[in-house]
């Protein structure tokens, strides 16, 4: 797929933005996920995360180095994607982990091994009840008292030796759903408990 292909299938123009890029990938995906749209929307989604992938790998207008974050946004000491240690010593536990946005985290470590934490963690969260290592994506069941059952949608996008996860979350019931950073929130402090597990008592 050319990056001009990519460009047309998620709307954007030839020199959109990461940030654009990013918007209309995840506006795109929502629409379009199997999980909403039926099986027959599969192929669609698979395209849409291509284009994606195409789109912010193709050099220049989508530059690797960590972004500043968005005003309000939480951040790790060393900004929103730190570096992971070059290092196999499991005592660094899961990979160091910041806050894009609302409902956006990033992970410093490849997608595999990022995909591999955020199925441990989410069991932390909820059930996990769909997974799909080809996309890659996965969904997690949350049951939080007081409020409706919740689906927490996971997108991973590997950019280089980091990992973005794109949160979506929507009530099953008929109710609204919990607010989107709440959710995400859990899942992020699930994620710091295994970076720095708690001493034992």
């Amino acid at each position: 797929m050319t990056p001009a292909e990519a460009a047309r299938i998620l709307g954007v123009g030839a020199g959109a933005t990461p940030d654009e890029v990013r918007i209309a990938y995840r506006s795109q995906i929502r629409t379009h996920h199997p999980d909403r749209a039926g099986a027959r929307s599969s192929d669609r989604a698979a395209s849409i995360t291509e284009a994606y992938r195409v789109l912010v790998e193709r050099g220049p207008a989508a530059p690797e180095e960590p972004q500043e974050p968005r005003p309000g946004a939480r951040t790790t000491a060393t900004g929103p994607v730190p570096p992971r240690p070059a290092t196999d010593d499991l005592a660094f536990g899961a990979p160091p982990v910041g806050r894009l946005d609302e409902d956006t985290l990033a992970l410093g470590a490849p997608p595999d091994e990022s995909f591999r934490w955020l199925l441990d963690a989410a069991h932390d969260v909820g059930e996990i009840t769909y997974v799909d290592r080809s996309m890659p994506i996965m969904e997690v069941l949350c049951r939080f008292e007081g409020e409706p059952a919740t689906s927490l949608l996971l997108t991973l996008q590997g950019r280089g030796e980091r990992t973005e996860v794109f949160c979506t979350v929507e009530s099953i019931e008929a109710r609204p759903a919990p607010p989107t950073s709440a959710v995400v929130d859990l899942l992020e402090l699930a994620l710091h408990r295994r970076r720095s597990p708690l001493p034992p008592d």
